[in-house]
């Protein structure tokens, strides 16, 4: 889909408007349906705001700590995949390639639908060591580190968080199921966890 100037900015405006710029202290996001935030475009505000950091630039990294700051106030989920974002989202200048395979679209878009929906998924996954699992997990957010991109989940198997690249994926199915009741706190413990790793 391709979006004109004036198309984009009206929905960045959107956006800015969702997470309070411009608005009285008073006036949150909780206040306004759900239905006026893009999941999409807030994500992508999100991974830009958790790089700011990275960029050289220190006036437009403490306005985007800025920014995040305020995001727990008014939209307590997009703060948490922010701080997620900061943890483990690819710095920019120290991306690798490597010669290693890409992770399937068709899996990325699956994903990327699961985890908006809060939908258990299902695969077959080959660890690093070569040893192959079936998993079925609660997916919560993609982060994209130098080696890949990586899956955020708990696993039900192993009743803890996971990472998982989606190149070692296999027969990706969405699974039965809404876990939207206790994805804030999964978000926090996975948080919690990486912090302290960090």
């Amino acid at each position: 889909m391709t979006l004109t100037r004036r198309a984009l900015g009206t929905r960045l405006a959107g956006f800015a408007a969702a997470i309070g710029f411009g608005q009285s202290a008073a006036t949150s996001v909780s206040a306004q349906p759900a239905s006026t935030v893009d999941l999409e475009l807030r994500d992508a505000a999100l991974r830009g705001l958790a790089l700011a950091s990275h960029r050289g630039d220190p006036v437009a990294a403490a306005a985007a700590e800025a920014a995040l700051a305020r995001l727990a106030e008014t939209d307590p989920e997009a703060a948490l995949l922010g701080r997620i974002y900061q943890l483990l989202d690819v710095r920019p200048a120290a991306y690798w390639h490597g010669d290693l395979p890409a992770a399937a679209a068709a899996d990325l878009s699956a994903l990327h639908g699961a985890i908006r929906a809060s939908q258990p998924v299902a695969f077959g996954y080959t660890d690093l060591s070569g040893q192959a699992t079936t998993r079925t997990v609660l997916p919560l957010a993609l982060v994209h580190p130098p080696q890949g991109v990586k899956l955020l989940a708990w696993c039900e198997e192993r009743r803890d968080f996971r990472q998982f690249f989606v190149r070692a994926m296999q027969g990706l199915t969405l699974r039965e199921g809404d876990f939207s009741w206790d994805r804030m706190a999964l978000l926090k413990g996975l948080l919690d966890m990486e912090a302290t790793r960090a």
